[in-house]
């Protein structure tokens, strides 16, 4: 936002945009919602958001302990394979597997019998893909 002349709400409007759905708002999109009536100035803006959106995962590293584990995600399919019959439950062709890691703390706050209270901290995932 240094060195910008666009309003902040551009800025804080704009970050909802991008974070609110799955698939991306195009620029277009995105100044016309805004308002705006030049397109380069909020192209800028959406470069910067993106380049950061990008770069926050390198960012942080698990520290301490880490818990590892596999979920499954929904995805769509392309259109060829959808006439091919499906396998049903886990590793699901509409699905693709994602390795979850995060890195979790003894909690000193709220004891509860029973199993350890923790406390979570960053969390990474990374799309496995399929051999």
């Amino acid at each position: 936002m240094q060195n910008s002349k666009l309003p902040y709400r551009y800025w804080i409007a704009t970050m909802f945009l991008l974070m609110s759905t799955k698939k991306s708002f195009s620029t277009e999109e995105i100044r016309r919602q805004l308002g705006h009536k030049r397109y380069q100035p909020v192209w800028e803006m959406v470069c910067k958001l993106r380049d950061v959106m990008g770069k926050r995962d390198a960012q942080y590293s698990l520290d301490g302990q880490v818990e590892l584990d596999d979920g499954f995600f929904t995805t769509e399919r392309p259109e060829e394979e959808k006439d091919t019959p499906l396998k049903r439950g886990r590793g699901s062709h509409k699905k693709s597997k994602v390795v979850v890691m995060v890195e979790s703390a003894p909690s000193q706050r709220h004891p509860r019998k029973g199993k350890p209270s923790k406390v979570v901290g960053h969390l990474k995932m990374h799309r496995s893909f399929r051999t």
